[in-house]
This record gives C-alpha cells, structure tokens and sequence, in this order.
C-alpha cells in the first residue's frame, strides 16, 4: 500500500516524540521515497548537546562531528532548526531541595572541549530558529567571540539563555552585615552588549534564566535598547538568583525584597511576560517586577512564585492590592503558580512522623478576589478567557471555609485564629464579606473557557459548585487538584477509582476538551521511564474521563502526564507524553502544572525546578541516525 507523500507529511506533523520518529526513520531505508519527508520532520526537533558525564559528552563529540562533515553535498548541520546546548557537569544537575551547595571551579575536559566548539557549530548552523543554551551553576557560560557567530543566524528568533553561573564556592553567611552582596557573590555574566545590538532586535521570544542582581543592572542600563525591540512577542524572566537588597537582619534572604525598585525595561509590543519570583519580592502592595513592561499590551502573564527561604514562606502576596484591572484591557490569560513545600499531599498518611512530610499551605493572595477579579462585573478585563490557578489562591486569607460553603455565600466571619505550630503566623486580617467574594467570582468563570481552579484540593461537591459558575457552552478546559484522601478507605489501605459523581459533572460539559488532575494518587510514581509503568487504577481513572464525555479529547495528571483519545477509534486512549519532560512543549501549556514523582527510590519533593532530562538515549539515536545518512 502506497502512501501519499502529503498525506504521510501531514501525519508526521502530529508526531512530537523522538523516539516515535527514530522508529519511523527506523523502518525506512534512506533510499525510500517518504525518508526525506520523516527526515526533514525529526530536523524540526531539538538536537541535544551536552556534558553532564564523559559519556554524553563523548555522544555530543560524535554528533559534531557527523554535523560538521564538510565532505557531504549539503551540511547536516544546515539542516539543524532547534538546538539545546549544555555545558555543565554531571553533580550539579539536581541539588537537593532547600539546600544551598558548594561550587566547584573544576571544569571537566569534556565540557571544556564542548565549549571550544561552539564557534564552529553556530557559524555554521545557519539554519537554527531556535537557541536554548545552559550554563547554571558552575558551566561555561557564552562569551563574547560568540556573539558574531550568533548574528549570523538570520533565521534565529528564539533564544533561552542562563545569565549566570555561581562564583562563590560557599554558602552566603548569615553573619554578614548589611549591603549590596551582589559584588561579593554573583558571578560572571555573559557580556550583554554585541547580544543585544546585533542579535536581540530580530527574535520574537526571549527567556532569561537565573538573572542575579548584577545581570539585572547590566538590564536596566540598556532599557532604550529594548524599546527599540518590536519583534519582541514573549519574554520569560527568572529574577531569583542570589542576594539583591537583604538588609542584613538574619540569614539572607535570595532575590530582590519587597522594596526593590523596578523601572520599565521597554518592549513595546510584548504580548507574553513570564515572570519566575520569590514570594518574599510581592509582599508589598506595590507592582514591583510588572513595572518591567507594559502591562496594557500584554495578552498573557504567568507569575510563578517560590521561596526566598526554605524554611519559611512569606506571605501574604500583595501584588494584587497595587494592580489595576483596567491596566489590563488586552489579557487573556492570567496564570499564577503558588510553589509552597507541601509533600504531606503525596501520601495516603503523612502524619506518620517516618515521612518526615512538609504540609505548609498555600499562600494568600490579597486583592486578587474580589478586587482584581471582581471588577470583571463592571467590564473590567474583557478578554480575560483564561484564569489558571493553584493551591489556595482563590481562597480568603486565614480562612477554615469549604469551597460549597464560600460559593454558596456565607455572612460575615472572623478570621480563623493562629495555629502555634505555624511560622511564621498568619497576619491579623479584618473580617471579610464572605458573600462579597463569593459573587466576586461569578463574572469571570461565566467568562471563562478555560479554568485551572485555585481552591485547594477538592471534592465532587467543590467541583459542583464551581462548575455551576461556569458556562457549559464555553467551558473547554478544567484542572483542579483533586482530594483523593477524601475516598480513601483506611480499613482496606486502598481507595475507589475516581468518583462518578465528579464524571456526572463533566458529563455536563458539551465543549470540555481537556481535564487535567494537579497531582496524582498519593504514593503514584512513574518508573519505566520513558516507557512507564502506569498502575492500573490510574489508567481505569483516565478511560472513565474520557468515557463519561464524548468531546474531551485530552486529560492529564501531574506535569505533562498526558493521553489523547485515539484519532479512529474513538473508544481507545493513546499516551502522547510521558512525564520524562517537565514541562514537555509537545504537549499544551494547560498541562504544563502539578506534579507526579518519576523516580521511585527518590524523595517526593516539590516540582519547582526539575532535573534537566537525561537525553543519553535520545542522542545515542541521533548518532546511529547519522551513521546512517553518511554511508
């Protein structure tokens, strides 16, 4: 049977994961009519380099060198569009959560050989679209003989680039007095200017990692370049390196504090900002790090929120209190990912004093309900189709209420009162008009065509009275963390396959697409990765979603742990992302939330900052791919 080569194009298009395309380029000889058009896919993938052990670094050697032969018609490395380039070691890829680490200057040969090639590989790369280079902690980062090199990427648009890596080799002292720390302990930085005036003005996304205080001045000194940056549609910036303005009282605190002034940086016609912040910065009501960029043009804006110290999370976050919806009057999507340290959640009983289980709630966040949100009833954010929130945030601050009884419109009630075992304790809060920020939500979810719900864990009655805020006819997506312990049946240390009364409420849903479930049954992990061994009773959970609406088409638990109804066989399900990649491109950004533990024998820890993938397998293919394209 002979397939049309537009036909077998189009297919290929649909398929995101190498592995799949390896065993499609697999099954045809070179020599085959529909080779070039599975070639010409897999060259749209990302081509991995990296130096994390001698063995990879060894694979990234060999692939050089296939891609650099100068003795074929056409280049190999012409045909590159993406590339990822990693130029760190091997025992710095995951530090143990909530610690800080020594550094090492001790550079391993391998990744110096790497990095001696760059200039070669980016001058003849001529083709790339897309750039996503990794130094952080302790690499090698770009230097400066780069930057021509770069500017001969005429087809660059995209580039994702660490701003720093740790100079110090010890931890900051607590002793320390009061100061800029930023000259004494941050490190090198690549140097921005050839970057920004030979390259910077042509790419429509930028993603600046790990930027510390001395890179953010070197930012601010060059805002009038970046007003002059009119392709620039996405900007995603990490401003949660080292110490900015600490004070000096106790131990320092990372990132810039709640007083640290923003000025606007430019970018006229950004749409997307991604903003990577501690939570200790947007502890004043002030707009701090969005004074950064426009917010009247911006149609996205994602605040992923972390801690300053590991110890503590401060809250409550005031940013809200100093925005003003009418700012706003092009957003269409507001996400905010509330990152606290909560493992309790993992496990079926975290009590149990073995487990060692955090179970810190989420932060409050004052002035989002029902001031920001709430002036959506007088017009207010108009385009707003999109509200992706997690943890607690859509919760009143210092508040024991259920999500039925909060919906549902209480009267006045008083704050709960401390809990002694809690630090720091909560602020004293005046009474809040419960019904007020109950009716507070219902103009936006009426609004809303998609909805990741910040209430907490939740059961089939939360779901119901959510829901019923929604509007059936342009709901199309859900995601919500949802309360398994509620369903657990201690005495026979098991729990019941996903409850049907939450299956009647999505049944209600004639446009629901996708549903995704925050985080997984407690003590679920993958193994097997990349081919996972998926327990049954998950996988029953994920046909009885699918089964109980005929237009959801995707569902999801944890970070990008994905399945897709089967294009012919609507009764079957496939999986189309594994979980190997946090957060997997391939899959939609709706999915790129929660979390799901991959290794078995590791801790369950918070999903902030993955390990960079292990692509030792992805680049063995490569190689042997390349083997044979040469012959």
């Amino acid at each position: 049977m002979e397939i049309n080569e537009d036909i077998f194009t189009c297919i290929l298009s649909y398929i995101s994961d190498p592995k799949t395309l390896h065993s499609v380029l697999n099954a045809l000889s070179t020599s085959h009519l529909l080779f070039p058009s599975a070639l010409a896919r897999f060259w749209e993938l990302p081509v991995y380099l990296d130096s994390y052990d001698p063995q990879v670094a060894s694979l990234s050697q060999n692939i050089l060198d296939f891609l650099l032969q100068e003795n074929l018609g056409y280049p190999l490395v012409e045909s590159v569009r993406h590339l990822v380039v990693a130029v760190e070691h091997k025992p710095l890829r995951r530090p143990a959560p909530g610690k800080r680490h020594r550094i090492t200057h001790d550079i391993p040969a391998e990744a110096t050989a790497l990095h001696k090639r760059l200039a070669e590989l980016l001058n003849r790369a001529v083709n790339v679209e897309s750039l996503d280079y990794h130094s952080f902690p302790s690499g090698l980062g770009l230097q400066s003989e780069h930057v021509p090199s770069l500017s001969y990427l005429v087809r660059l648009r995209s580039i994702a680039i660490d701003c720093a890596v740790t100079s110090r080799d010890r931890d900051i002292p607590s002793d320390a007095g009061p100061g800029n720390l930023s000259a004494k302990f941050d490190a090198e930085v690549w140097n921005l200017q050839p970057f920004l005036s030979r390259v910077g003005k042509e790419i429509t996304s930028l993603d600046l990692r790990h930027v510390n205080q001395t890179m953010y001045t070197a930012l601010r000194q060059k805002a009038e370049v970046f007003r002059s940056y009119h392709n620039l549609k996405h900007l995603r910036m990490d401003i949660t390196e080292g110490v900015w303005d600490w004070t000096g009282h106790g131990e320092p605190v990372m990132g810039p504090g709640p007083a640290f002034t923003f000025p606007l940086l430019g970018f006229p016609a950004l749409k997307r900002f991604e903003l990577i912040v501690w939570d200790n910065t947007l502890t004043n009501s002030a707009r701090g790090p969005l004074n950064l960029v426009h917010c009247n043009i911006l149609t996205s804006l994602s605040i992923d929120v972390r801690e300053s110290n590991s110890w503590m999370a401060f809250e409550p976050i005031k940013l809200f209190n100093a925005l003003s919806p009418r700012d706003f009057p092009a957003l269409c999507l507001l996400e905010v990912k509330d990152r606290v340290r909560n493992t309790a959640k993992h496990y079926w009983q975290p009590w149990d004093d073995k487990l060692g289980a955090w179970n810190r709630e989420g932060r409050s966040y004052t002035g989002l309900v029902p001031r920001f949100l709430g002036a959506m009833d007088a017009g207010a954010l108009p385009n707003l189709t999109s509200l992706w929130l997690d943890e607690r945030v859509l919760l009143p601050p210092n508040y024991r209420i259920s999500v039925q009884v909060l919906l549902a419109g209480a009267p006045l009630l008083p704050p709960r009162p401390s809990s002694p075992t809690l630090w720091p304790p909560p602020p004293s809060e005046e009474p809040i008009n419960i019904e007020a920020w109950a009716e507070s939500l219902r103009p936006p979810f009426a609004q809303l065509a998609s909805l990741r719900v910040g209430f907490g864990a939740i059961d089939h009655l939360d779901a119901a009275v959510i829901l019923d805020l929604c509007d059936p006819q342009k709901l199309t997506q859900f995601g919500f963390e949802w309360k398994w312990t509620e369903y657990y049946r201690e005495e026979y240390f098991t729990d019941d396959p996903i409850d049907l009364r939450l299956l009647d409420q999505l049944r209600r849903f004639p446009k629901l697409t996708d549903v995704h479930i925050l985080f997984p049954r407690p003590e679920t992990k993958l193994s097997g990765l990349p081919d996972p061994d998926i327990d049954a009773v998950t996988l029953h959970d994920i046909a009885s979603i699918f089964g109980c609406n005929s237009a959801i088409c995707r569902v999801g638990i944890g970070n990008s742990l994905v399945w897709e109804r089967h294009p012919s066989v609507p009764s079957e399900i496939i999986l189309v992302s594994d979980a190997s990649v946090p957060s997997n491109p391939a899959v939609p950004k709706f999915y790129h939330a929660g979390y799901l533990a991959r290794d078995p024998s590791g801790d369950i820890w918070d999903n902030a900052v993955p390990p960079r993938p292990d692509r030792k397998a992805e680049m063995e293919q490569l190689t042997n791919l390349l083997q044979r394209i040469v012959k």
